[in-house]
């Protein structure tokens, strides 16, 4: 349990987790489950868009229910927005998370994400340095029920998940949450976010199938339209071509500190950079997420 609720005074909570949902029977549950241990489940607030599938019922978090329309990407950035700055309230922070995205601290740094603001002043905008959990060969298929960081060895990093969705004020983000429309240039703190969309390769072919049906309006050549079968295939190709390197993500380290610095200047660009090379997921972190 967070520190901070022992003996809270009447103030403002240190942070709430949000994310937007929609027949997620396989990741919603692992992001609840992380988010609970960080900020506890009545914290978590699902924006359900639609559900049919049982997925968002006798949730411990608050589900907030939405109508299913046609995807349209925009409308999904500016109702996200609008509903974090309207829980400025009650929390100090407030974090927007895809229900594949698993954010939290340096587990040197602080044992949750609730504990890690409360302790800290903090700018109004939080940056994360983001990578792929990825499926590499030789490795099991996935079992959900057990902790990922046992199982998968191995992440990319990439600017476009270096996402900046922590926050004390109302922002303007990009669709897809990857950057703000304002200029902005990150400054990575101790801060990290696990993308599990390519955990595991029968899961990301299902999820593929899923998006192929709900494929967002608005936005052309979007990769959730590209064929599940097609899209597995690079995959698995792209992350079987990619060395390998030992990265023990720490400030001061020179290959971490002249990612972020890359990484930096792309954000400020508006364009993407991955890195050319698969990291270790560092010892710490295993058992974590």
């Amino acid at each position: 349990m967070p520190r901070w609720r022992e003996g809270m005074p009447l103030h403002k909570r240190p942070l709430a987790a949000v994310t937007m949902t929609y027949n997620e029977t396989t990741m919603l549950p692992l992001w609840l489950k992380h988010y609970e241990r960080q900020v506890g489940a009545e914290n978590c607030y699902i924006l359900d868009h639609g559900s049919d599938d049982g997925s968002t019922t006798g949730l411990r978090a608050n589900v907030i229910r939405l109508p299913r329309l046609p995807l349209n990407e925009w409308e999904r950035a500016h109702t996200v927005r609008d509903f974090c700055a309207s829980l400025f309230i009650g929390f100090k922070y407030v974090l927007y998370a895809d229900s594949d995205e698993l954010i939290l601290p340096d587990p040197d740094v602080s044992p949750n994400l609730s504990d890690y603001i409360a302790a800290r002043s903090l700018p109004p905008i939080l940056d994360l340095f983001g990578a792929d959990v990825l499926h590499v060969q030789d490795e099991a298929p996935i079992n959900v029920a057990a902790p990922i960081s046992g199982q998968r060895g191995f992440i990319r990093p990439i600017s476009t998940l270096c996402k900046s969705t922590i926050v004390s004020e109302r922002v303007d983000w990009h669709v897809g949450f990857h950057c703000l429309i304002q200029d902005h240039r990150p400054d990575f703190r101790d801060l990290f976010l696990f993308h599990l969309a390519y955990l595991d390769h029968d899961i990301l072919f299902r999820r593929q199938q899923k998006r192929n049906a709900a494929a967002p309006i608005g936005i052309p050549n979007s990769h959730h339209a590209i064929d599940p079968t097609e899209f597995l295939t690079f995959v698995k190709a792209d992350v079987g071509r990619i060395p390998r390197r030992r990265v023990q993500m720490r400030p001061g380290e020179a290959h971490f500190e002249t990612t972020k610095r890359i990484f930096a200047d792309a954000i400020e660009r508006k364009s993407v950079v991955q890195a050319p090379d698969l990291w270790q997921l560092p010892e710490r972190f295993v058992g974590s997420f």
